[in-house]
């Protein structure tokens, strides 16, 4: 790869800090809790990669939470809160699974309770290219890789239950903070939307 790693240089290197992502490959995860070390961070993966020999070893030597289709069980969530509490940087997908395409998907609404439920500053942070890694190690061309980090935000006092529809609604102003930093060809669901910020504002 060649990335512009740079960029990095911009994050915070104190938590607690919740950083949200978009989803095209394998790769972004690793590349962020590679090179934003030293910071403490956790992240989270499909229950599936820890059934498996070689990914499995990763995930736990990564202290990655396990998720399920059906969303986070009470024993991943505490560990999420945990994590959180002690400032570390927590790294999410808010789309859920890959979309392989380098394109957005629309986001689950979990992302946005925990961000609300712990008041933890949010960064969003997209990688293009990583999705033409295997047509370009055939051809053994380099994959270039552009980081893109946005502005820090929190969600703006809310007062009341957090209802789905309420969820949902925050989770999308999110992607929509993943989407700005995207090409408009990249935004997938959320193209042609205005970038409004009903609920969040920068730090």
């Amino acid at each position: 790869f060649r990335l512009n790693l740079d960029v990095l240089e911009s994050v915070r290197t104190t938590g607690p800090l919740l950083i949200i992502t978009n989803h095209p490959s394998i790769f972004e995860g690793p590349m962020l809790y590679v090179f934003l070390q030293p910071r403490n961070m956790m992240g989270l993966a499909k229950r599936e990669l820890f059934l498996r020999r070689r990914s499995g070893w990763l995930m736990r030597l990564w202290e990655a939470v396990p998720v399920d289709l059906t969303g986070l069980s009470k024993s991943s969530m505490d560990r999420i809160f945990q994590a959180i509490d002690e400032a570390s940087f927590l790294v999410i997908a808010p789309e859920g699974t890959r979309t392989n395409e380098g394109v957005l998907n629309r986001g689950k609404p979990g992302v946005a309770y925990i961000a609300y439920r712990k008041q933890v500053p949010v960064l969003p942070i997209t990688t293009e290219g990583f999705e033409l890694f295997w047509s370009n190690l055939k051809r053994l061309k380099r994959t270039v890789i552009t980081i893109s980090v946005g502005e820090p935000f929190e969600f703006h006092q809310i007062t009341g239950r957090l209802s789905p529809e309420l969820r949902q609604e925050l989770t999308d102003e999110m992607m929509l903070r993943l989407a700005c930093l995207l090409p408009e060809d990249r935004r997938g669901y959320y193209r042609d939307r205005e970038f409004q910020w009903r609920h969040t504002r920068n730090l």
